[in-house]
């Protein structure tokens, strides 16, 4: 191959690395603006969770990336959920957000703080694909640092920091939403997609189900 093009197929690369990195840092989406409690969950009902701009221009049709962020945020808010992209963590991240059509949300979320590592689980009564509903679950325990080395491998077998946050060419209507969030004090990443049947990301997110006490029959498992 000419080195020219070699060259000039390597500096795209770099560039295209580059820029992605730049679209997981943290800094860019720092707002000390939006009015948080001191667990850092918003005051107003109204604030979304995510930042819009992750979304943007990325789905099939017209308007749906704002109906999206705001479905979601809207569960959240249910299971006073705190905010992770408007400051620098000092502690490790990672929420998952799973939205059944027909079924009852629930979010996970696992942290490492130093040497501590916790597990917290929410329930609504509500529908993944409706109102929320109110919460009914809210459980905390202890995990170890070889159960949260277990998750860190899934992760980083589903390479979640280099995927992109949706897939445009996958979107459905009745199924399920998988949205993962991370974050660090260098970093936030979301990752969002539609009834994954398997695979590693799917394998990621169904370890942090595994580990609540939540009895999910197999049949309402999607």
């Amino acid at each position: 191959m000419n080195r020219l093009i070699i060259t000039f197929l390597a500096f795209i690369l770099v560039q295209s690395c580059q820029s992605q990195e730049n679209t997981r840092k943290i800094d860019k989406y720092i707002d000390n603006s939006i009015k948080v409690d001191s667990l850092n969950i918003p005051i107003n009902s109204n604030q979304v969770y995510f930042p819009f701009e992750i979304f943007t221009d990325t789905a099939i049709y017209a308007g749906y990336d704002t109906f999206r962020v705001d479905w979601y945020s809207s569960h959240l808010h249910a299971m006073r959920e705190p905010l992770l992209f408007n400051k620098k963590p000092d502690k490790e991240i990672y929420r998952f957000l799973w939205l059944r059509t027909f079924h009852n949300p629930v979010s996970i979320r696992i942290e490492k703080q130093n040497d501590k590592y916790t597990l917290t689980w929410k329930l609504c009564d509500g529908a993944g694909g409706y109102e929320p509903g109110q919460m009914t679950i809210n459980e905390t325990k202890t995990i170890d640092k070889e159960t949260w080395d277990k998750f860190y491998s899934y992760l980083e077998a589903a390479d979640f920091w280099n995927l992109n946050t949706i897939e445009v060419d996958i979107l459905g209507t009745d199924g399920s939403q998988w949205i993962l969030e991370g974050v660090n004090n260098e970093r936030y990443h979301v990752v969002d997609r539609w009834t994954p049947s398997g695979g590693s990301y799917y394998d990621c997110c169904d370890f942090l189900i595994g580990l609540t006490d939540l009895k999910i029959k197999k049949d309402n498992k999607y």
